[in-house]
């Protein structure tokens, strides 16, 4: 097996690595993209939660994730479930990056949507794995995650219904 996944390359990873991982992540998320023009313009939800809860929600979210994956390559071995479960959950962190760049870079409500469709999924297959892997600490510090990905799953679909999407060229599914 490559170096790649043997638990020696895990074991020298140190809590700095994962700072540094968060900072890169969001510097390339395209976090910066979102605008409460675009969100004004196009129309929220009214079950959306407001522009200021946003920041500091996700920033918790994000922490955890880290401590996350933290315990979660610790634990790397080369056996096959456990490079499940990392392959996982850099999908769920892939996902994440995205959206930013799909909704309020390309304005797609289409690829916002199903963009944070992926991050549900990777996310569920991430507690299912961690749950059944007797890795509890890992699949709880995601379990907050997983309830903020179901009411943006509903926001995102509400998006992807009502609001027209300029990166396909195509109109509102439904009419507000």
């Amino acid at each position: 097996m490559s170096e790649f996944i043997k638990a020696e390359f895990w074991s020298k990873l140190r809590w700095y690595h994962g700072v540094l991982f968060y900072l890169v992540v969001n510097l390339m998320s395209g976090g910066r993209l979102a605008t409460r023009a675009y969100l004004d313009t196009v129309g929220r939800p009214p079950f959306m939660p407001p522009d200021w809860a946003f920041a500091p929600i996700w920033i918790t979210l994000q922490i955890l994730m880290v401590i996350a994956g933290f315990l979660l390559v610790q634990k790397m071995t080369s056996e096959k479930h456990h490079s499940k479960l990392f392959w996982s959950y850099a999908s769920l962190w892939a996902f994440f990056s995205m959206f930013s760049w799909f909704y309020f870079g390309l304005h797609s409500p289409i690829l916002g949507f199903l963009t944070t469709l992926g991050m549900l999924a990777a996310n569920a297959l991430n507690l299912s794995l961690g749950f059944q892997l007797s890795d509890k600490r890992f699949a709880l510090l995601l379990t907050p995650l997983m309830v903020w990905l179901a009411l943006a799953t509903a926001v995102s679909g509400w998006q992807f219904l009502f609001t027209p999407d300029d990166f396909f060229h195509t109109a509102s599914l439904l009419s507000k």
